[in-house]
């Protein structure tokens, strides 16, 4: 996997709103991060200077029993500890083209102890206990964190599927287990289930990302068809510039089609992913000063650019 892909990582639906519990996922600790409301601000809102694209609108259990059930199920699969208020909300992201519920635990001074947050087809996306875990006596095994992360994404309804990765946390203790997406063979950039788990053993956060794919094509250009449309996009930028470029890679994966090479396309509502041929290419020349690497999406279908990304 490029760099590019691990930095984008759980950022296409936990954005803005829930990059707190992306945090919480991959490092063990939380940090603030407020939302800025195009409304009243709920309670507790934290305005983080993201302009007003985002807006929070209170939900209650007597208005969406379900979302508060679902949390509250969340919460015990979980093995979160139960506040003695919550309070909910709905968020909606303009800029991030994201949707979703949260449900909070709060102590008696209304602080957060744990969230839950689901898509608007009411599925888990992300939990994260806030509290802070205690002195422990037994110190679960990698091996144990593993299991442990099964039997919680089975109490709230996800799918373990595939061998899990185990990181040992050196720095916070404990464990990070995740699952990477494949779909007929082929990897799903940036889909992933991840689960945070204590030194004790015990879960902090669940974190799940899966966005709806396209159907396969049923002609699927070979290696060194997508080899040439890349080739044939490169010259066309690179021609008479006195650039050079190698390609270094050309595997299948699902991808999510985006405006890097299409500034026309800024703004257009999100499309589903599409099987397509992920290029590496390495400049060469004067321009290598600037971007160090070019990663091309070519549709593994009919060879059209859709995407990509570039580091400087």
């Amino acid at each position: 996997m490029s760099t590019m892909s691990k930095s984008k990582k759980i950022r296409s639906f936990l954005a803005v709103g829930t990059v707190v519990l992306s945090l919480a996922v991959s490092t063990g600790q939380l940090t603030a991060a407020g939302l800025v409301s195009g409304n009243a601000p709920s309670s507790g809102d934290n305005s983080v200077g993201l302009g007003r694209s985002t807006i929070e609108t209170p939900i209650y259990a007597d208005d969406a029993p379900k979302v508060f059930a679902h949390a509250a199920t969340v919460r015990d699969g979980l093995g979160f500890p139960a506040g003695a208020n919550r309070s909910g909300k709905h968020v909606k992201d303009a800029l991030q083209k994201s949707e979703y519920d949260e449900v909070d635990e709060l102590d008696n001074a209304g602080r957060q102890i744990s969230i839950a947050q689901f898509d608007t087809a009411g599925d888990l996306v992300a939990a994260v206990r806030l509290d802070i875990p205690s002195g422990f006596m037994v110190k679960a095994t990698g091996d144990g964190a593993s299991k442990a992360a099964e039997r919680a994404l089975a109490k709230v309804s996800l799918a373990a599927v595939g061998q899990a990765q185990v990181e040992d946390d050196p720095v916070a203790g404990g464990w990070n287990v995740h699952w990477d997406r494949v779909q007929d063979g082929f990897a799903v950039r940036g889909d992933e289930t991840r689960v945070r788990v204590w030194q004790d053993g015990r879960i902090q956060s669940v974190a799940h990302v899966e966005h709806k794919l396209a159907s396969a094509p049923v002609t699927q250009l070979t290696r060194d068809a997508g080899q040439r449309a890349v080739s044939g996009q490169l010259d066309k930028w690179f021609a008479g510039r006195g650039f050079g470029y190698a390609i270094q890679g050309m595997n299948l994966e699902w991808v999510g089609p985006n405006t890097a090479f299409d500034p026309a396309k800024v703004g257009a509502t999100g499309e589903p992913y599409r099987l397509a041929w992920v290029a590496n290419v390495q400049p060469s020349g004067s321009i290598s000063d600037v971007v160090r690497l070019i990663t091309l999406y070519v549709d593994a279908g009919d060879g059209t650019v859709i995407g990509g990304d570039v580091v400087e």
